[in-house]
């Protein structure tokens, strides 16, 4: 279980990582942890990840993990929405691509040769309209594509190529993140050892 001290350390990571001038200038009015996952990612081995939610001075809410690397902050009403558990896969996913973005290890702006064309394919034949590729990712050898479009007069938006993808609906809440950090963060999760 997590000591008073311990928890405090965490709260207090996270409050100072929000008052940066670069998020809100400002400490929250309100902290709180509210659980430790323990979780092996690809690339960062073992960690504990601890989720914070918290409640700015003016009103503003969210969710945020402090790892002792990579401190985020998901905020807002349909955001907040998500579970807990689906908020952990799509930060293990944010917290793979940003730094491999960063060091340039991950493609944004390249010229699909049979990927591109394959995934649209297979979108036309999944029932999908109005198909539009919002980003691109080249990893390695391997082609991601981010995209939105319609299906049954719904609005859809998903990540993947012809071999994997995760797709949601307007309605579920993890349509407003970016499907990618779903697709990557299922991928990267080697384990879950429990939450306290």
């Amino acid at each position: 279980m997590f000591g008073f001290g311990s928890r405090r350390r965490v709260e207090n990571e996270l409050a100072e990582w929000l008052a940066h001038p670069n998020e809100f200038g400002m400490r929250p009015k309100g902290i709180r942890l509210k659980r430790t996952y323990k979780v092996n990612v690809m690339t960062h081995g073992d960690r504990d990840l601890h989720l914070l939610e918290y409640t700015m001075p003016d009103g503003t809410t969210g969710r945020g993990f402090v790892n002792g690397s990579l401190t985020w902050s998901f905020l807002g009403d349909e955001v907040n929405a998500i579970s807990d558990n689906d908020l952990l896969v799509a930060y293990c996913g944010w917290a793979w691509l940003f730094p491999a973005l960063q060091a340039g290890n991950v493609a944004t702006e390249f010229m699909s040769l049979t990927e591109e064309a394959a995934f649209r394919a297979k979108k036309h034949n999944d029932g999908l309209e109005n198909l539009e590729l919002t980003d691109r990712y080249r990893i390695g050898t391997s082609e991601l594509f981010e995209f939105k479009a319609t299906k049954n007069g719904k609005q859809i938006k998903g990540a993947g190529n012809t071999e994997s993808e995760v797709s949601y609906d307007q309605n579920d809440p993890r349509f407003n993140l970016p499907s990618i950090y779903f697709l990557l963060g299922r991928a990267c999760i080697k384990s879950i050892r429990g939450a306290a």
